[in-house]
């Protein structure tokens, strides 16, 4: 009797561990979440940099490690133009392809700001669709890919990063620009995060 169950233990543990070494051999995700589940678990992900855009993570170098777990590039992308935006809303609708999802992502816009030329609000209550491409990277949902690529920051964080370039400025006609757009920022009225 007693060397049954220890024949059977010893069994049960070579199933155990042939079947791990199987998992890693044939690449089968290790952190693959319940395939019904997957829609809930993208769409999350895609809010989650959304949030943190629209918080002016993109805008600011030391927020970058916020950003890199949720996205599968190693930098935060150049942008010579940022949106400046009142609300965005995640589609609830995705588009899955081929193992990845394609998400919607809709901005509320009051305007943009232009590396070298400054903010205009030319876009001002217009929505602005942005794909967001979600797949998986070693086990774990990532963004893939973005389109257009450039930060989304809400009026809040705008004014707080051009307030900033303000205030280290010292060319007379970066001043003139900077100053120009905290008083456009700060004349435009922004409606709250609605997701």
């Amino acid at each position: 009797m007693l060397r049954s169950l220890r024949l059977a233990f010893i069994s049960l543990a070579c199933l155990t561990v042939l079947a791990t070494g199987a998992e890693a051999q044939f690449g089968v995700p290790l952190n693959h979440t319940d395939p019904k589940l997957e829609p809930v678990t993208v769409r999350e992900l895609v809010a989650r940099y959304c949030r943190l855009d629209y918080a002016g993570a993109r805008l600011n170098s030391t927020d970058w490690v916020k950003l890199q777990p949720l996205v599968a590039w190693q930098a935060n992308p150049d942008y010579s133009l940022f949106m400046v935006t009142s609300r965005f809303d995640v589609d609830t609708d995705l588009v899955p392809e081929h193992g990845r999802y394609q998400v919607t992502v809709h901005y509320r816009l009051l305007g943009k700001y232009y590396m070298s030329e400054g903010y205009s609000q030319e876009s001002a209550n217009q929505v602005e669709d942005v794909q967001y491409v979600v797949a998986e990277v070693n086990g774990d949902w990532r963004i893939t890919d973005v389109e257009p690529n450039y930060p989304h920051p809400s009026r809040a964080a705008a004014l707080q990063w051009v307030n900033k370039k303000l205030a280290e400025a010292q060319d007379p006609v970066a001043k003139t620009i900077y100053q120009h757009a905290v008083e456009q920022l700060q004349a435009q009225k922004a409606t709250p995060l609605g997701q």
